[in-house]
């Protein structure tokens, strides 16, 4: 066979044909379909992000809250009572005013008030943005709605044999709306008032 015949063949297109390479572009309809799945995409990104930072801002007060239950149980189990650690105005380690987009070493708080905290065996190592107030006694005296500082009565009685109540919070973007979190012996759940705030 005549290797010239061969190639000729070929070239010419007899024995198989070359595909010629077309431009192809992009019709509107396709680029609004992408346009439309990327928004999409963003939107739910946008949505999974801002609930990472609300659980994320919510875990500190949760811990501590936590924390401090156990430690009463424990004081409890041992003085056959809870521990009053602060009054309901005390928002530790900032003192008696609310913190407002700071945040600060436990051990930087009032002495005195720190040493009933230490004495309960409640002393975060990391820096904290809430304030704390744990109240704790017999019979009368147990805070309400108001003392708390909250918009929702919780219903915890007004009198108790042994009783105790923490709170924690804070005005974390300092619009005057505090993000506060409940706990206490009357019932297992922590109660969150403006969370994300």
């Amino acid at each position: 066979m005549n290797p010239g015949l061969a190639y000729t063949l070929l070239t010419e297109g007899v024995v198989c044909r070359r595909r010629r390479n077309r431009e192809h572009g992009f019709t509107l309809a396709e680029l609004m379909v992408v346009v439309a799945i990327i928004g999409v995409l963003a939107a739910l990104a946008v949505y999974g992000v801002r609930r990472y930072v609300t659980a994320a801002a919510t875990a500190e007060p949760m811990e501590i809250i936590n924390s401090v239950r156990a430690a009463e149980e424990s004081y409890k189990d041992e003085t056959f009572g809870y521990l009053q650690v602060s009054t309901m105005s005390s928002y530790f380690p900032f003192g008696t005013t609310v913190p407002k987009n700071q945040k600060m070493s436990w051990d930087g708080g009032n002495a005195s008030e720190l040493a009933f905290w230490n004495q309960l065996g409640v002393h975060p190592t990391a820096v904290v943005q809430f304030g704390y107030a744990c109240s704790a006694g017999k019979g009368s005296g147990v805070p309400q709605q108001t003392d708390l500082k909250i918009n929702t009565d919780l219903k915890y009685p007004t009198t108790a044999t042994d009783w105790y109540v923490v709170r924690a919070a804070s005005d974390r973007d300092s619009d005057g709306i505090l993000a506060t979190f409940v706990g206490s012996n009357f019932t297992d759940a922590i109660y969150g008032e403006n969370e994300s705030e």
